[in-house]
């Protein structure tokens, strides 16, 4: 069901399906990023690698978007929460990958400036840590690396945080609403308050086969008294257009 209700908006300017639809998008997207960095190891397709033990978390929590991304479009499209939860759940995994993986890498470069004169270095390999102390550029890369995280951070927050709250919408209003008789009650108030009869027919009327042709004399009868008069054989009247009627309808007069 397509853009057929108002959910209110995202990044300002899109509707808030069609900017969710790009979130499930760019999970499928970085998912397909995440198998790249995974088999040929490349750090310029992750967004860390200075931690060794947290170095593999992100890029392993984002493969299964692949799957994921593509369920969660379906989900958003048929307004199905059932299945925009399963985005939703992910998002908030590789939200806290993210996290878990950044303040490792940060508190990893707090050792960038005594790193080659440290024994860890003699005993650990980091290649990217030991690039970083020869250029003697550490606190230009922990400034980096602390924006860049926290612009990756904000950036999946704000994704998460609009994917919840338009699955909270669809959960509370299904996009096909079923209804089981609650709009029976109080009928009668319904047809009072817009002043109008109620159409259906009591159980006595229902079993008169020939209800609605008395209905329809009774009608007739009842306006018989306005507008013109029902019709009656006269060759001496005259009709409405002022020539002499026959078998015609008169004027009451």
């Amino acid at each position: 069901m397509a853009f057929a209700r108002d959910h209110g908006t995202c990044c300002v300017v899109l509707p808030l399906k069609l900017g969710v639809s790009f979130v499930a998008m760019l999970v499928w997207f970085d998912a397909i990023l995440c198998t790249v960095a995974t088999f040929t190891g490349d750090i310029r397709f992750q967004p860390n690698g200075y931690n060794q033990a947290f170095y593999r978390v992100p890029t392993f929590v984002g493969v299964p978007g692949i799957f994921i991304g593509f369920i969660g479009i379906l989900g958003i499209y048929d307004d199905k929460p059932e299945w925009v939860r399963w985005l939703v759940y992910f998002l908030f995994v590789k939200l806290a990958a993210l996290v878990t993986a950044s303040v490792a890498d940060y508190w990893t470069l707090r050792k960038c400036d005594s790193w080659l004169s440290s024994t860890e270095h003699l005993t650990t390999e980091n290649e990217q840590l030991t690039v970083l102390a020869e250029a003697e550029v550490c606190p230009w890369a922990r400034l980096a690396y602390l924006v860049g995280s926290s612009i990756i951070i904000l950036f999946w927050a704000y994704c998460t945080h609009h994917t919840y709250y338009y699955m909270q919408q669809i959960e509370a209003n299904p996009g096909y609403q079923i209804d089981f008789g609650i709009e029976k009650h109080d009928t009668k108030g319904r047809w009072d308050f817009y002043q109008v009869k109620d159409p259906r027919l009591s159980q006595e009327e229902e079993n008169q086969p020939l209800l609605p042709q008395l209905h329809a004399t009774d009608e007739e009868t009842e306006h018989a008294g306005y507008g013109s008069a029902p019709n009656f054989n006269s060759a001496t009247g005259y009709g409405p257009d002022g020539q002499q009627a026959r078998n015609s309808e008169m004027i009451d007069f």
